[in-house]
């Protein structure tokens, strides 16, 4: 379900970069391709009686470390290459075969797809160059295709060989051998931009997870979810959008806002829907935090939380306060690292976290039951993000100019 795995975050202009001049695209700025060890640290709940304390602890994720390490070195590789060669030395026979008609043809459906199911992104993507937004169409359906495997209405008869075959398919697009038109529009993507594969294997990862693990005994093993799921798609989207040419800081933090955006929207998820994944066998928040704050498995599966009158357990309450917590310290290094994006690219996302955030207002306005009530942002509210989020980044170029 892609409800569950939500995009988060053109290729700039190379012209004049010589090679060993390490540059990411559109930043202007270099950086050596290395990558410090990604390192969270995250507040966990220690129960006290009726009240809870919090203490940090470090939250270390080494897929996500790597994924972060192969999308900086391919970002340098890319830019390092003379004008024009890089596009020379990966465009195999196959994916050159196909007509420019037939190209269009692919990215357009592709938007099709995304503005069907996406139609708050899809609006803001016409801010971008044609050709990002069409990049990140490729990208948001694949990352679609790919969660429909396992949650879509097939769902019950994917087996690990489907997912292998589904590995087989990825590595033929990058190697520019597109299966189908959709696969053909990513193939032509991942030629022009400097994406990695390593976040798509990442996710496809993440989906075994989902056909054999339907728990996670505490947050480090739900982050390593988190990521493969939805942070990787930072990953995959920033080399597209990216990084302001007036950015003077590291690369990594743009990257690492992205996965914060990622991990944020799937944590919001998650608690969105508590008690569908029940009906899955699946409890996605961390046994451990349950316990913490005396709650069990079996009164989550019964979702007995909820009481006779409509309202919610006290406990369940301070569960899901701490809870919402964490993800809004998720959204908010996010927001810290929108502005640092190519301007084009700044308001699809930031749409895209301010909607997010008022599904997390629903659920405390809904008392916290997630269990009978489904937390959705109305068509009214999801209008009323746009402009609100459009002037945030009005209100930031402007406070530059001053």
């Amino acid at each position: 379900m892609m409800a569950k795995r939500q995009l988060g975050m053109g290729r700039a202009g190379l012209g004049g970069t010589t090679r060993g001049t390490a540059r990411v695209s559109g930043s202007g700025r270099q950086t050596s391709g290395g990558c410090r060890r990604v390192m969270r640290l995250e507040t966990r709940a220690v129960a006290q009686g009726p009240t809870s304390t919090t203490v940090e602890v470090e939250v270390q994720c080494p897929s996500e470390e790597h994924g972060m390490k192969c999308s900086l070195e391919r970002s340098v590789k890319f830019a390092s290459c003379e004008p024009g060669s890089y596009e020379a030395e990966e465009c195999p026979a196959p994916l050159t075969s196909l007509t420019p008609e037939q190209l269009e043809q692919a990215y357009e459906r592709c938007g099709l797809v995304t503005e069907y199911y996406a139609k708050t992104f899809y609006l803001g993507t016409q801010l971008m160059t044609p050709e990002k937004a069409r990049a990140i169409w490729a990208i948001y359906v694949w990352c679609r295709r790919t969660d429909e495997l396992v949650d879509g209405p097939h769902a019950s008869r994917i087996t690990p060989k489907a997912l292998e075959r589904w590995d087989e398919r990825l590595e033929a697009i990058f190697a520019g051998n597109p299966y189908d038109m959709l696969d053909a529009a990513l193939a032509d993507t991942v030629r022009k931009f400097p994406v990695d594969i390593q976040p798509f294997r990442d996710m496809v990862d993440g989906m075994r997870m989902d056909l054999v693990k339907p728990r996670y005994d505490n947050f480090e093993e739900l982050y390593e979810y988190c990521y493969r799921v939805a942070g990787t798609v930072g990953l995959m989207t920033t080399p597209v959008m990216g990084i302001a040419k007036d950015f003077v800081g590291e690369t990594e933090e743009t990257y690492t806002a992205a996965l914060s955006l990622g991990i944020a929207n799937q944590l919001t998820n998650i608690l969105r829907d508590v008690g569908e994944d029940t009906r899955r066998n699946r409890i996605y928040v961390p046994k451990d935090e349950l316990e913490m704050f005396g709650i069990t498995e079996e009164e989550v599966m019964a979702c007995s939380l909820v009481t006779e009158e409509g309202g919610t357990d006290e406990r369940w309450r301070r569960f899901m306060k701490f809870q919402i917590e964490r993800a809004r310290r998720y959204f908010k290094m996010a927001e810290e690292g929108v502005m640092k994006l190519e301007e084009n690219a700044r308001w699809p996302v930031l749409s895209a976290l301010v909607l997010y955030q008022q599904i997390l207002d629903s659920v405390e306005s809904n008392d916290y039951d997630n269990f009978t009530q489904r937390a959705y942002v109305p068509k009214w509210k999801k209008l009323r993000s746009l402009p609100i989020s459009y002037w945030m980044v009005v209100e930031n170029s402007l406070k530059k100019l001053v």
